[in-house]
């Protein structure tokens, strides 16, 4: 797709509430503003004024075109608010959207078998996280079952990205890994996805960070894969 970072570029201006400036600190790469924009084409996600009964119109009293739910109906926002001088991108977003979208239109997973920027709380006591502790998954893909075959990690730079991967991809097991980058993937150890693909800018289209999850205990070990793995009942990865 030509032109794709100006086209991204171009839409999540007009999305910007008020039409405020919008500084995006780190620029936008060509593979996520590609799948970005094709997740929004093909209806993956679809932006609208917020509704009467969303949160952030009622806290704000201001409404934004940059409205969009969740599979499981809950509203998330491209914006961070919609009041002040500058309009604040949740810049992980266009990332975790273009994941998202190629997973679905590219895959074949299935969006209604899925959830969306979920609010979970852990089930058990971790490494450095508590039982009844709250967090927030980026997206799942779930299996005739229920377990989660395919779990994104999204991320909102390259730099992020680089070092999460880099360090999974050194250590292979969770236990070794830093503790400041093991507790934003401790959330396997509680719900044993199959596959991790650490998704951002640059490594969406191909998916360069992808792994197989097996969990003991209070450990996991990551084994890289090529290529992101089939879904479901299709065949083996």
């Amino acid at each position: 797709m030509e032109n794709a970072v100006l086209s991204a570029t171009e839409l999540i201006e007009t999305l910007a509430p008020g039409r405020r400036p919008v500084p995006i600190r780190v620029p936008l790469d060509h593979d996520e503003c590609v799948w970005f924009l094709r997740a929004v084409t093909d209806g993956i996600v679809s932006f609208g004024d917020c509704p009467p009964t969303c949160f952030r119109l009622k806290k704000w009293g201001a409404s934004g075109p940059d409205h969009f739910a969740t599979p499981a109906g809950k509203p998330r926002h491209l914006f961070s608010k919609p009041v002040g001088d500058i309009a604040w991108l949740n810049r992980e977003y266009v990332p975790h959207i273009a994941a998202y979208g190629l997973a679905i239109i590219r895959y074949g997973y299935d969006q209604n078998a899925s959830s969306f920027s979920l609010y979970r709380t852990f089930s058990r006591d971790l490494i450095g996280k508590t039982r009844g502790q709250s967090y927030e998954t980026d997206a799942e893909f779930y299996d005739d079952g229920g377990r989660i075959h395919l779990q994104i990690e999204a991320k909102a730079s390259a730099v992020q990205t680089k070092r999460l991967a880099t360090e999974i991809e050194k250590h292979g097991q969770l236990a070794q890994l830093s503790p400041s980058v093991a507790k934003e993937i401790e959330y396997v150890l509680d719900l044993k996805p199959a596959y991790l693909w650490v998704a951002g800018p640059g490594s969406v289209d191909p998916p360069r960070h992808v792994f197989a999850v097996t969990v003991d205990g209070k450990n996991a070990t990551f084994s890289q894969t090529s290529h992101l793995p089939k879904p479901p009942g299709i065949g083996q990865s």
